[in-house]
């Protein structure tokens, strides 16, 4: 399982770009903690038989909803409020046409796809935490990046109780690969991916 590593590396001048806009990358990473959140619920109404990663969906989701909490604090430290718009996620935009139409195999991409996700925001924690000036969200981004890397291996691990380990390992490579392709093509942001 430790093979499980972007086949992209974010360089460290898009991390320095970012911390420049620090207020946009916290906007857009208040709306990515509530997007998960949003999302482990989603797979909870979505499938309430498999009674097995519900208790864990749901921890999931309270994790992700005070880390909104504690990035919503940040805003307001900087004396901001929440912009109240999603914005459009070319990321996971990009990743959509990987997607399976048969609802069994979605499930797993899902699963999959938000490991992938977070994998990717926590590798984009620690560089945040190296270049941004403010200690305090500095100290806030190191704790985050390890703290999510916990989920990474949730997600693949629930789909592991209903799928083979190595379809789900290949599967995990392929949309690693398509993952990478998407995040080197897209515009640098003051944002998670």
């Amino acid at each position: 399982f430790m093979d499980f590593k972007l086949k992209y590396i974010t360089p460290i001048e898009w991390a320095e770009q970012a911390a420049n806009d620090i207020d946009s990358f916290l906007q857009d990473h208040a709306d990515a903690e509530r997007k998960v959140a949003n999302m482990c619920l989603s797979l909870i109404a979505k499938y309430p038989n498999r009674v097995e990663i519900i208790d864990e969906l749901i921890q999931i989701s309270v994790e992700e909803l005070l880390h909104f909490k504690q990035v919503y604090s940040l805003i307001r430290y900087r004396g901001n409020e929440l912009n109240g718009v999603f914005q459009k996620d070319p990321y996971i935009k990009g990743l959509m046409p990987i997607l399976r139409s048969d609802s069994n195999l979605l499930f797993m991409d899902r699963l999959i796809i938000a490991s992938v996700a977070e994998l990717r925001g926590s590798e984009r924690f620690k560089l945040i935490s190296e270049v941004v000036d403010d200690t305090k969200i500095a100290k806030f981004y190191r704790n985050l990046h390890i703290q999510e890397l916990e989920h990474i291996t949730s997600f693949i691990n629930m789909a592991k109780l209903y799928f083979n380990d190595d379809e789900v390992d290949q599967r995990v490579e392929e949309i690693l690969v398509k993952e990478a392709e998407v995040t080197s093509s897209l515009p640098w942001r003051s944002a998670i991916h």
